[in-house]
């Protein structure tokens, strides 16, 4: 049986966040027709593969016909309905465009620990970008829908200041409300369930006979399980580079083999960012005492000095730490003035 190859979809690894936008349908250039443009996402809540955004966008006028076509939140549709409402879309490119960005495991990581970018503001920008990607074509867009990232009223005032010559509405549960943004839900999550399911590792040396037997990549015993046997402990993020390795299960798995150590680093510090009025004590004893959850309050959040880079600093001084012959204040005092080396 024939797979269809969705253009969405990047052939081979994924190594760096990508965008792909179907050609501008060409009447609405011309005819500069009012549009209502929709976005959502998918792949929020996953330790496993990217994060997707989609777009679709179409003249007022032909918006009934998104509805007669039963667009519905894509959660609600199985696969085959799903693509066959791509596959429409694609087929029919002088009515309806479409777009879709996906943000990679390692750079949802790094977004998160290293720029203290949350996955709320990781999205606030994704959409922001396909939006003005789209107004940037000369399609006339007069009206934007979409589905809520937090709080609608405030998301809602920060794209009617980016955007302030549309209407805007953010709205919960809007993929299941309106059908424009029911599309754009359409294109993220097929594009990333094939993403995902053709996942192409970069990693040459796993051994995991079981290898794309990971699910859907949520955090269930299936999935977990397979984190457990992919543990990759000469690489700095620990993980093969499907994971996002700062998930919470996959920074429990670290804990539970042994591989990150809460007292292996509790007392360095990087150069210029020693916290002069931190006065917790750090002794031996005290650090024993303290509870999972205490560590990871410590060692995870970016406003804990002296680790503003919370993940980085951990998971790198632990792996040289445990496989060299290094000093730690040198290791430390390396990798602050070329972190970006490690992430690169």
């Amino acid at each position: 049986m024939k797979v269809y190859k969705f253009p969405s979809v990047r052939t081979g690894p994924m190594t760096e966040s990508y965008t792909y936008y179907s050609p501008t349908p060409k009447t609405l250039l011309m005819t500069q027709e009012p549009c209502v443009l929709g976005v959502d996402e998918a792949g929020r809540g996953p330790v496993l593969g990217p994060m997707c955004f989609g777009v679709t966008y179409c003249a007022i006028s032909k918006y009934e016909k998104l509805i007669d076509l039963e667009y519905k939140d894509s959660k609600k549709l199985n696969e085959k309905t799903r693509e066959s409402l791509l596959q429409r879309m694609i087929t029919n490119q002088d009515d309806i465009g479409w777009g879709v960005h996906c943000l990679s495991p390692q750079d949802i990581s790094a977004l998160t620990v290293r720029d203290n970018i949350n996955l709320n503001k990781q999205s606030h920008s994704s959409t922001i970008k396909l939006i003005r990607e789209i107004i940037n074509t000369k399609v006339n867009v007069e009206k934007i829908y979409v589905d809520t990232v937090g709080s609608p009223e405030k998301y809602q005032n920060l794209l009617q200041a980016q955007f302030p010559q549309q209407t805007i509405v953010v709205e919960k549960a809007a993929d299941d409300k309106f059908p424009i943004v029911s599309a754009a839900s359409i294109c993220a999550k097929i594009t990333r369930d094939h993403i995902l399911r053709d996942w192409s590792f970069i990693e040459t040396d796993l051994n995991d006979p079981d290898l794309y037997d990971y699910g859907s990549g949520y955090p269930n015993e299936k999935t977990k399980r397979w984190l457990k046997r992919n543990v990759y402990p000469h690489h700095l993020g620990f993980y093969p580079s499907i994971v996002r390795w700062h998930w919470k299960p996959a920074r429990q798995i670290l804990y539970d083999k042994g591989l990150i150590s809460f007292d292996q680093i509790d007392n360095c510090t990087w150069p210029g960012l020693e916290d002069t009025n931190d006065t917790t004590n750090h002794s031996t004893s005290n650090k024993m005492k303290r509870s999972n959850k205490d560590i990871e309050n410590i060692w995870w959040t970016s406003a804990r000095k002296p680790f503003n880079y919370a993940l980085e600093m951990p998971l790198v001084v632990s792996h040289h730490m445990r496989n060299q012959n290094v000093n730690k204040e040198n290791l430390i005092r390396s990798i602050y003035f070329n972190r970006s080396s490690f992430f690169t």
